[in-house]
């Protein structure tokens, strides 16, 4: 069993290929019996698949088929029974009653196991092919008997002329010379039938062959002549095969189509129905005068084409939104990094007044949430590293449903609830994001006619006096984020499969199955759960479960933040382009109790290093600066005084592996915009590291 499911599996891609297709064990066991075949031999797969090819067609057993068969199973190169010598190996009557030619290919391949090979019999259907040979046959023998009376009548001409040899000994020269002028014509007639032989069946191979389809039609628009591909093609666009006359192609005139040789000209055709295809087709007129003779239409689908086409701009349009949150990124933390500095600082005065210090505390707020929107553009437009930190569920929920609403239709509704509390999570707002916009595109997915689509957050306590949602919950306090949709809804023989990978319901090259397993695989990595409610015709609701990580999210009222480690005087050099957060982070540490210089560049900084290098314990430097970078400015400095601890900052997403900054000496890295407590906590750890320079 494992062996017939392995060969449906591997080639259940062939069930509707046009080619007899059929995998045989080594005992001729058939493991693989496609539709083909189905139809030919009226014999169904399931009645066929596990038996011996032989209990139908023993004739296959005879030593002729059997030794080569054998060949094929010890691996060896293909064998071909050609339509000549072997009329068919599996008997296929056709419509007619009569049987069908075969040309068939036996090819050897591995098993599924590869400890032994299997036999794969290709059959092609050859019978309208040999019965143009057999009729070109005919048209050889009529003209070789055409040959054999002219020598006849050459024969009694010799004899007339043996017996009139008297009288026509004055015409003798004419008649030889006669004579070899028709045997010349035989001959250059025997090799023009032998080059129009081998002109035909090259012609017919070429066209068999062409990768898009070709139909011929007659001055009656009626279809003559297609490829395999034409008539698949044609059918799809007409509903039409040959033999038929047509009119229009896609509800379109066939004259629109169609253009004077030699000019060509491309339409593109888009069938909807029952499923979308995107055809290019042209045409050109075949005149003989006035008069059309025929017509050549030439049909390429090109589906997979253009769905490519469409993957490769909208990669290309991902790529430039990524490449423009980056270059912005540097300048807008630059900013941010100032707007929260300074506001920390001013937060930090003991005599600010209680309605300005409600005021800063405000400038505080938004100048971190739009740090926040700028993390979440880096996050959306490049792969980030994978960072676990406090998450303020609601703010990033409402965040996220402002992105949504631009790519979800607009005959969906959205909304919001969130219960009044704290939703604090530990985890990944990268992955938080792939979970809800992975649920969020199932569920539109689900309304393609419209519908309504609610975000929902909410606390839970368990407890020992209730029972938890999920049987493995453990007691405490949980964060229920919820999708609800009003869509299709889940049968019970999908539901038990959803979260497995590569499981999709959907159409072939719409999805990769992938999408719900990862959801399932972030939620465990955050030690949390996923429940799923559904109803077919009414909709289905994916509730998430994550451990509640609650701390103070708001700054102490009193204007009394964390308390913030102290120097004792250490000398730190700030090397940073942008002025205005040069004076920030110099204002900051001098306020700590730090001896600080500033240099707006790496060259400006190694300067002063010369002459103040003795004095330098720590040195914090941008990474993108004019002249000389952070990374260069490192290295420098650690091959002159490698005692001298290195932070790096950058508003830029980082571009390099961790391994490069330790190579040139960074032991630490401060992404912009940063809070003084980010800061003060980095340069104590930094100074902390060489203890015996205190």
């Amino acid at each position: 069993m494992k062996e017939i499911e392995a060969a449906r599996l591997q080639f259940s891609v062939l069930d509707q290929v046009p080619v007899g297709l059929c995998v045989l064990k080594k005992d001729f066991t058939i493991l693989y019996w496609n539709r083909c075949l189905e139809d030919w031999t009226g014999i169904p797969g399931s009645d066929i698949v596990g038996r011996s090819l032989l209990a139908h067609f023993p004739h296959l057993s005879a030593p002729k088929y059997a030794s080569r068969f054998q060949n094929i199973f010890e691996g060896g190169p293909p064998t071909i029974f050609s339509s000549q010598l072997h009329n068919y190996l599996i008997p296929a009557p056709t419509n007619r009653g009569k049987m069908r030619i075969q040309h068939t290919t036996v090819t050897s391949v591995p098993s599924y196991d590869h400890r032994d090979a299997y036999a794969l019999l290709a059959i092609q259907a050859v019978t309208d092919l040999t019965h143009r040979i057999q009729g070109y046959r005919m048209m050889r023998d009529q003209a070789l008997e055409e040959v054999k009376e002219r020598k006849k009548a050459e024969d009694a001409l010799r004899k007339s002329q043996t017996e009139l040899e008297t009288r026509v000994r004055q015409r003798t020269a004419d008649l030889v010379s006669v004579n070899e002028r028709l045997g010349h014509e035989i001959e250059v007639r025997r090799e023009t039938e032998v080059e129009l032989k081998k002109l035909i069946s090259t012609l017919n191979t070429l066209v068999a062959h062409i990768p898009e389809g070709v139909v011929f039609l007659d001055g009656q628009q009626r279809v003559v002549f297609a490829n395999q591909r034409g008539k698949d093609h044609l059918r799809t666009l007409t509903g039409m095969g040959e033999g038929a006359v047509v009119e229009n192609v896609a509800g379109r005139n066939l004259g629109d189509f169609l253009a004077y040789a030699p000019q060509i000209i491309w339409h593109e055709v888009v069938i909807h129905e029952p499923s979308k295809f995107v055809f290019e087709v042209a045409g050109r007129t075949i005149r003989q005068g006035d008069t059309v003779s025929g017509i050549v239409l030439v049909l390429k689908d090109v589906t997979d084409e253009r769905f490519f086409e469409e993957r490769i701009h909208s990669q290309e349009r991902l790529a430039a939104v990524g490449q423009l949150a980056a270059g912005i990124a540097h300048d807008f933390n630059n900013i941010l990094t100032s707007i929260i500095g300074f506001a920390e600082l001013m937060l930090s005065d003991s005599d600010l007044a209680k309605e300005d210090w409600d005021m800063v505390q405000g400038i505080l707020q938004n100048g971190q949430r739009a740090a926040q929107l700028i993390r979440q553009i880096l996050d959306f437009s490049r792969k980030s590293i994978s960072e676990m930190k406090s998450l303020d569920l609601l703010l990033f929920l409402k965040e996220f449903s402002k992105f949504i609403r631009r790519t979800i239709p607009e005959d969906i509704h959205i909304s919001v609830d969130c219960k009044p509390g704290v939703y604090m999570i530990w985890a990944d707002p990268a992955k938080i994001q792939q979970v809800l916009a992975n649920l969020v595109v199932n569920a539109r997915d689900a309304m393609p006619g419209g519908g309504r689509l609610s975000l929902s957050l909410s606390r839970l306590r368990v407890g020992a006096d209730r029972m938890p949602p999920v049987p493995e919950m453990s007691h405490g306090d949980w964060i229920m984020l919820a999708v609800l949709d009003t869509g299709t809804g889940i049968t019970s023989e999908v539901l038990t499969h959803i979260f497995e990978p590569f499981f999709t319901t959907k159409e072939v090259g719409k999805g990769t199955g992938l999408g719900l397993s990862q959801v399932y695989g972030i939620i465990k990595q955050h030690e949390g759960f996923i429940d799923v409610r559904t109803k077919v015709g009414e909709g289905s609701s994916f509730v998430l479960y994550l451990p509640a990580h609650d701390v103070c999210a708001e700054v102490p009222r009193s204007g009394k933040g964390p308390v913030l480690p102290k120097g004792a005087e250490e000398t730190i050099l700030v090397v940073e382009d942008n002025e205005s957060v040069r004076n920030l982070i110099q204002r900051k540490l001098l306020k700590l109790g730090y001896t600080i210089y500033t240099a707006k560049n790496g060259r400006d900084a190694l300067s002063l290093m010369e002459g103040h290098g003795k004095k330098i314990r720590l040195v914090i430097t941008d990474l993108v600066m004019p002249e000389m970078g952070g990374l260069e400015l490192s290295r420098a400095i650690k091959d002159r005084y490698p005692s001298v601890e290195i932070i790096a900052l950058s508003g830029y997403p980082l571009r390099c592996e961790w391994d490069d900054f330790e190579n040139a000496g960074i032991t630490d890295f401060i992404q912009k915009p940063f809070v003084v407590q980010t800061l003060a906590e980095a340069v104590k750890k930094a100074l902390g590291r060489r203890p015996d320079l205190n």
